[in-house]
Formats: structure tokens, sequence, C-alpha cells
């Protein structure tokens, strides 16, 4: 978090008065599921079982510290992406041309709000991927409680977005725009869900055998 501890983010997400919200939870809920995917690969990476992997486990490194960097960025633009939605609220609402333009506005000023969590969402389907392309690898160890924890994670996560996403469609009064963002954001989530299901039974399936089961899902 930069500048900011996790104690005062805290603080400041518990506030009456404070700017962070559901949306910035989930974007930094999102950076620590990647943050946990970087430290499993940093961790195995040098060893000798992958030496014929060596490049693409450097290349998922190199992308899980990207993701990571950009669930933070996505934390502060949550912040931030509903102010546009209050102060179009609060444009005059007199004459006719006084409505349209209102009218506009809150429209145009609610897709922008649901921009941060539809990224939350992309980014999350690139880490499932990622969790995928691990547990191809059939790595060891008890390191995989941390990918387990990283796949539950994710799954609040999309739940969290989906949820974000949602609450700014309810208001739109542009009915195509509304159901083409709902219907996007509900087939992620669905995607993003099955996927999750079946990393995590693999997961659990290693973690309680210490064995993979026959069939790892990105094999």
């Amino acid at each position: 978090m930069e500048d900011e501890t996790i104690s005062a983010y805290l603080t400041e997400l518990g506030a009456k008065d404070g700017s962070y919200g559901g949306g910035s939870t989930a974007a930094y809920m999102g950076a620590m599921s990647a943050s946990l995917v970087r430290k499993v690969i940093d961790i195995q990476k040098d060893k000798s079982r992958y030496l014929e992997n060596e490049n693409e486990m450097k290349e998922l490194l190199k992308e899980s510290e990207y993701i990571m960097k950009r669930f933070e960025t996505l934390a502060k633009s949550d912040t931030v992406a509903f102010e546009p939605v209050l102060k179009a609220y609060k444009l005059p609402n007199e004459t006719s041309e006084d409505k349209y333009t209102r009218k506009d506005a809150i429209e145009r000023a609610l897709q922008g709000a649901t921009q941060p969590p539809q990224d939350i969402i992309e980014e999350g389907l690139k880490l499932i991927r990622m969790l995928k392309k691990l547990i191809a690898f059939r790595m060891k160890g008890t390191i995989m409680n941390d990918l387990m924890v990283a796949t539950l994670i994710m799954d609040s996560v999309l739940e969290a977005a989906v949820l974000n996403i949602t609450i700014n469609t309810k208001m739109m009064k542009d009915k195509t725009v509304k159901s083409q963002l709902d219907k996007e954001a509900k087939k992620s989530l669905a995607k993003g869900k099955i996927e999750l299901t079946a990393l995590s039974e693999s997961i659990r399936y290693f973690l309680e055998y210490n064995e993979w089961p026959d069939f790892v899902i990105g094999e």
C-alpha cells in the first residue's frame, strides 16, 4: 500500500466519513492474492524440477507482480470512482435543459463508476489463469496452502466486484447499457467460479493426501 500502512487503511475503512469502501477492499484483497501467488513462484522457480520451465516461471513472476500493482492502483481508482456520480446528482434540475444535462451526466458517471470493478474482474481472471498454470506444474510442499488461500480470496474478490457493478447499474436509466454490463459481469463471475472451484478441489486434495489428483485443471 505504498505510503499507507495496513493499520491506517483499516482505520480509514472503518471510519463513518472515510473514503474507502467495499470496492477498494476487494482490490486490496486481489493484491494480497496476487502477492501470495508471487511468493509461491519466487520460492519454486529456482528448484531443479523447473529447469525446463525456467523462462515460463520468470514470466509468471513478472505477471504476478504486474497484477498485484494493478490491483493496488484499482483500489485507489475505485475510491474516487463514485465522486462524479454524487456531483452529477447535485446538478440543477429546474428546466428541461437542466434535466437533460443532469440525466446525461448521471448516466455517464454511473458507467464510469463501473469501470474499476470491471477492471478488478479482468485482473482476477488473469490471476486465475496463472493459478491454473501453477497447479499444472504439480508443485509440492506446504507452500501449496498459500495457493489455496489465494484461490479462496479470489472467489470473494470476483463476487464483490460484480456487486459493485450492479449497485451502479441498478440506478441506470439506459436499459441497454445496464443489461450489457450486468450480463458481462455475471458471465465473468460464472466462468471464474467454475475455474476456482476446480482449482480449490485439486489443491484441497493435495493438501489432504500430499499428492495431486489424476486430473489437474490447467493440464
